[in-house]
């Protein structure tokens, strides 16, 4: 997944060609609505918990949307590759 657009507390997010044909941001999005999860963001840095917690999020033709109670720290840029997962409320 890959940063397209950024926001003070929003980001966008779309499928990266690198990205395996059975990941997308359509089934992360159906997975954290059907099991009332939230998703996370993460930039995969081994080293530290990188991981945003979105408050909100929508989804529409190949593109996820999602919103932040605070400013998203400045670690996260436009391009960047990104991974998405859900947990528990």
């Amino acid at each position: 997944m890959q940063i397209v657009e950024l926001g003070d507390c929003s980001m966008v997010i779309m499928k990266d060609s690198e990205d395996p044909p059975w990941v997308s941001v359509g089934n992360v999005y159906r997975e954290a609505t059907k099991y009332y999860r939230k998703i996370l963001v993460d930039k995969g840095d081994q080293l530290t918990f990188n991981y945003l917690e979105a408050s909100d999020y929508i989804y529409s033709a190949g593109r996820l949307v999602l919103f932040f109670k605070d400013t998203i720290p400045s670690r996260f840029q436009v391009h960047d590759k990104v991974y998405l997962t859900t947990s528990y409320k």
